[in-house]
């Protein structure tokens, strides 16, 4: 299938063309189309050189190819994947749509690997075409044999595949009966590393525990400084106590003193008001945080101390082994809003992944505006590519930004930006 990946302002999207016979006017487009159908991701359709285009929405989601690039699937992941394929097969019927137009190529399944959702691709008139068999053969080749729970659930679904007028929806029932998955986040493998000093791993798998977070109360003083900058408040104060001591000791008329008070008043305003049209501009141009992201970092640091493990880690992360000759590191140039600038990068044989939650990359960039999993480095045949992998903000190269899913090669003195936070392409001896 040919794909293709734009962005649109703050949002990529999956674009993939219709079958020749597929018309936009059937039911099954607009009944898709103009309703939220849950874990199916939202499309709309258009029209070039007389060929119908779907344009799918993915922003900040990561297809099964990328999650288990490095990982294998345990049993709670099979689990997880299974039953969310299930619920959307009971949401389209309520909808009269048809399973088999669902695509089921590993590389158009999406997940929200932190809250644990899977999305779809539902493409009318592509039934038969990729069949649940591909999934099957991605799960077979990405178990993990340790675990005795996750090959048995594997094999088991792979057999069922196979076998003459299977019925996706009764063998996932079957299957499922009895083993709904927990609402739990499994912790990734995190991949060999050198460290200053070692990074405590969290529990194998914890609760999460259904309340609000509680929010610091804004006070009343808080609220007044948003509205009134300090500076211009305590000005104002300052003025009209002068101005009270000046009249007390008689040196200025009732007539002048108010004139005098509705002047400071009118010149304090106007400075106020220049102040909070700036704070806007500053507010509008800044890069756009993802929300979702921020939120399960603030909760991830509330479970487990996330910031004392990111403190640990002082010097560059080693991924292969020591070479002798000088090799390609990416030095941080420009750090993020926070102030923290990111770790040295060393390029070795193995990718190197850039984002900002713990065990879902190699690279940690402490940024709200870098994404869960921003970009991919890796060096193939002594050539060094960077590829963003749907990030919101964007990756950079010398200046130019990445489309999604766009891979570009990089040499020694190229810029690389993630977001806002920038690297440039040195060649150095390691350890110096």
């Amino acid at each position: 299938m040919n794909a293709e990946y734009k962005r649109d302002l703050q949002n990529n999207y999956l674009i993939l063309e219709a079958p020749p016979e597929a018309d936009a006017d059937d039911y099954r487009f607009r009944m898709a189309e103009q309703n939220k159908v849950p874990g199916l991701l939202p499309f709309q359709c258009s029209r070039k050189d007389g060929a119908l285009y779907l344009h799918y929405e993915i922003t900040s989601l990561q297809p099964l190819t990328g999650v288990y690039e490095k990982r294998t699937m345990r049993y709670d992941d099979i689990l997880f994947l299974l039953a969310g394929i299930r619920d959307v097969l009971e949401a389209m019927q309520q909808y009269l749509l048809e399973p088999a137009q669902l695509v089921f190529d590993p590389e158009y399944v999406y997940a929200d690997t932190q809250r644990r959702r899977v999305r779809l691709c539902y493409l009318p008139g592509s039934e038969g075409s990729f069949s649940i068999g591909m999934l099957a053969e991605f799960i077979l080749k990405h178990l993990d044999h340790r675990e005795q729970q996750a090959v048995t659930l594997g094999y088991g679904f792979y057999e069922k595949a196979a076998e003459e007028n299977f019925s996706l929806q009764k063998t996932l029932q079957e299957m499922l009966k009895g083993e709904e998955p927990e609402i739990r986040p499994v912790p990734a493998e995190t991949p060999r590393q050198e460290t200053a000093a070692p990074v405590p791993e969290p529990a194998d798998s914890y609760e999460v525990t259904h309340r609000e977070r509680k929010k610091r109360p804004q006070g009343k003083l808080d609220r007044l400084f948003q509205l009134i900058h300090p500076a211009v408040l305590l000005s104002t104060l300052l003025g009209l106590a002068v101005l009270e001591i000046v009249f007390y000791l008689g040196l200025v008329t009732v007539t002048e003193a108010g004139g005098i008070f509705f002047l400071l008043i009118s010149v304090e305003t106007l400075a106020n008001k220049f102040w909070r049209s700036a704070k806007e501009k500053r507010q509008e141009s800044r890069w756009a945080e993802d929300d979702e992201d921020e939120m399960y970092r603030m909760l991830q640091e509330e479970m487990y101390d996330v910031s004392q493990q990111r403190n640990v880690i002082e010097e560059t992360r080693c991924l292969t082994p020591e070479p002798e000759e000088a090799q390609l590191y990416l030095v941080c140039t420009r750090a993020g809003s926070s102030g923290v600038a990111g770790e040295d990068i060393f390029l070795g044989a193995s990718p190197v992944y850039v984002g900002k939650i713990q065990g879902e990359s190699d690279v940690i960039l402490d940024s709200p505006t870098v994404s869960r999993r921003h970009a991919r480095l890796e060096c193939r045949d002594g050539v060094y590519y960077v590829k963003d992998l749907n990030s919101r903000n964007g990756t950079f190269c010398n200046g130019r930004r990445l489309r999604p899913q766009e891979q570009c090669q990089f040499g020694q003195g190229d810029e690389i930006s993630f977001a806002e936070i920038g690297y440039r392409a040195v060649l150095r001896q390691r350890g110096r």
